[in-house]
């Protein structure tokens, strides 16, 4: 739904799914940027949907587990990617995940590679 919605308004999504199965169908319905978690190559896909979008915010239905955190990475290096100069810090761009669904009932995991201007929480 949110996909045509999306496309109707002319707002670039990226869409994130866990089997070529689903990407497929995504894709079939006008879906542009569509990244399998499953594939090996998902992170860098990920990176470049983000580059193309240039998306900061993204809403996880998974909740645990590595995807909220692999998010944040990927728009960070989409950030850098981009950016004017280097700092220690991380990029100035500010990156926010919503977790809103649980389908994955264990710990949310991270790792810090994100810079410091970030932001993940819980809504709906």
């Amino acid at each position: 739904m949110l996909n045509r919605i999306c496309l109707k308004d002319g707002v670039a999504l990226v869409n994130i799914v866990r089997k070529p199965e689903q990407a497929a169908l995504l894709r079939s319905q006008g879906a542009v940027h569509v990244c399998d978690s499953s594939s090996p190559t998902f992170l860098q896909d990920l990176t470049d949907a983000l580059v193309a979008t240039g998306a900061t915010i993204a809403f996880d239905a998974i909740g645990g587990g590595k995807l909220a955190g692999q998010i944040l990475g990927c728009m960070e290096a989409a950030a850098n990617l981009t950016a004017k100069e280097y700092s220690r810090y991380g990029s100035t761009t500010y990156k926010q995940v919503y977790i809103y669904g649980g389908l994955d009932r264990g710990p949310t995991e991270f790792n810090r590679n994100f810079g410091m201007a970030w932001g993940m929480g819980g809504c709906c």
